[in-house]
């Protein structure tokens, strides 16, 4: 089971627009994949017209929670909205704050993904995100303090190792709402490649309006328009994440193939 989080320091940069499709394009393939969206906003449960009663807020604190059904092979954990910025303070009492997260999902079988959709913020929900997942990818917008929100994240991996020694592998740092015909795009990616090098996925997600028309629809963008520029540069990004080299080579397939958690 490999368990990846989409995370930021800085809003506006395309998370969960990429949970969402790279998500949906792993499903297709006939992956099982769990979306966990542990932003109080709950965008996916939003962009799927979906309102589960107890989410994440509910799982991090009493172990109950609502798996919803998406797609065929795709489920979401909602976030549970406002209820898990109350969360949030009551993790600060505990002493397993920072690593509720794992152990509640340690029973959860039958799943090949779980993708973590991050809200930009440095707060106790991504620590105990960090504490789960076992690979984070960055998206990068083409503007200056995205950028430096990709530089803040990559210091908190850093910290994360140095303060309970769980290694979380950087599988890459995306370019996303890239513009190929404005000159910012072109030279702030050129930065990023002089300062990232090898951590850049070769993909750019290209801005392209279907995207934001899919949400419109409530559809991902290989249901709305899959030949699209959306779609290409998503499935090449998904064939990317997963032909890097996985932490865990075997699927877990201890059990049932019921979701649990």
């Amino acid at each position: 089971m490999r368990k990846i989080a989409v995370i930021t320091s800085k809003g506006g940069t395309g998370k969960t627009t990429t949970v969402i499709n790279v998500a949906h394009c792993l499903s297709l393939s006939g992956n099982k994949v769990l979306i966990v969206d542990c932003d109080s906003q709950s965008n996916v449960a939003i962009a799927f017209d979906k309102r589960p009663a107890r989410g994440l807020a509910e799982l991090l604190t009493n172990g109950q929670v609502d798996i919803i059904p998406l797609r065929p092979n795709l489920y979401l954990i909602d976030s549970g909205g406002r209820r898990l910025v109350e969360t949030e303070l009551y993790l600060a009492r505990q002493t397993d704050r920072e690593t509720r997260l794992r152990q509640v999902l340690a029973n959860l079988r039958g799943s090949d993904y779980v993708i973590c959709d991050c809200p930009p913020a440095v707060n106790l929900i991504n620590l105990n995100v960090l504490n789960y997942v076992d690979g984070v990818v960055i998206p990068v917008s083409m503007d200056f303090f995205a950028c430096e929100g990709a530089r803040k994240t990559l210091i908190l991996l850093d910290e994360i190792y140095d303060k309970i020694g769980h290694h979380v592998e950087l599988l890459g740092i995306l370019a996303t709402f890239y513009d190929v015909r404005t000159r910012v795009s072109k030279k702030i990616y050129h930065q990023l490649l002089a300062e990232f090098g090898d951590k850049m996925f070769a993909t750019r997600i290209r801005i392209n309006t279907q995207l934001k028309e899919a949400q419109l629809y409530r559809r991902t963008i290989f249901e709305h328009a899959p030949y699209s520029n959306g779609a290409l540069d998503y499935f090449l990004f998904t064939k990317e994440i997963t032909d890097t080299k996985r932490s865990e080579e075997a699927v877990v397939a201890e059990g049932s193939e019921q979701w649990k958690a």
